[in-house]
């Protein structure tokens, strides 16, 4: 079965707004905000900024690499990219495409109930297993934040019907080794609970940003 096809959901890349039928409704990075804020918000802002600069380009790399087989990536990022490299030699990693043939990466999702959208990194099969996967290129992983992260993704596409099997973050390293790690499939009473927590925030600040 192929991960779902969502045309009505649309992502304007410049502005990092999805839209649902012409509708925007919150990602799940945005979702996540407060979340992140308590973890990272006394980190200088020009070190969250190179961060997701380095974020940005190793993932552009990677969906270059899984759609076209090209290596294009700036030098100063070339490690992380051959941990990258490195990471299907190891899990063996099978690919799974979407209905037009192409490697189900950078596959963008909503939830048709709670209405949040994301975009996973790449599903996979590993070990005869649905997995969604998740790059990460930051100092250390943060579980409090991938777990839930993980999650909104995973249920969003049960919510179409698509069950994921499994879940993983592969941390990419500046010393070129990688690292992947599993977590859980199943939506637990406290993600759950945190999620539509974050979704409230979410409806209560476009709220009053209205007013």
């Amino acid at each position: 079965m192929n991960p779902p096809n969502l045309p009505e959901l649309t992502f304007d890349e410049h502005r990092h707004i999805y839209k649902l039928n012409g509708a925007i409704i919150p990602s799940v990075t945005q979702m996540m905000r407060p979340l992140s804020n308590a973890y990272y918000g006394t980190i200088d802002k020009e070190i969250l900024q190179k961060a997701a600069n380095r974020g940005t380009a190793v993932h552009q790399a990677i969906e270059n690499f899984l759609l076209y087989e090209i290596d294009d990536i700036e030098p100063e990022y070339e490690n992380y990219y051959n941990a990258f490299k490195k990471w299907p030699v190891v899990n063996n990693p099978q690919v799974i495409r979407l209905s037009d043939g192409q490697v189900a990466t950078e596959n963008r999702v909503y939830h048709k109930i709670f209405r949040y959208a994301g975009t996973a990194d790449l599903i996979c099969e590993i070990d005869d297993k649905i997995t969604l996967i998740d790059f990460k290129t930051s100092a250390s992983i943060v579980d409090m934040l991938v777990k839930i992260q993980l999650a909104a993704y995973s249920h969003a596409y049960k919510s179409h019907g698509y069950e994921i099997e499994q879940q993983a973050i592969v941390h990419l390293k500046k010393d070129g080794t990688q690292k992947m790690l599993f977590y859980g499939n199943e939506l637990t009473n406290t993600e759950f609970e945190v999620i539509t927590a974050l979704l409230q925030i979410q409806n209560y600040l476009k709220k009053e940003t209205k007013k």
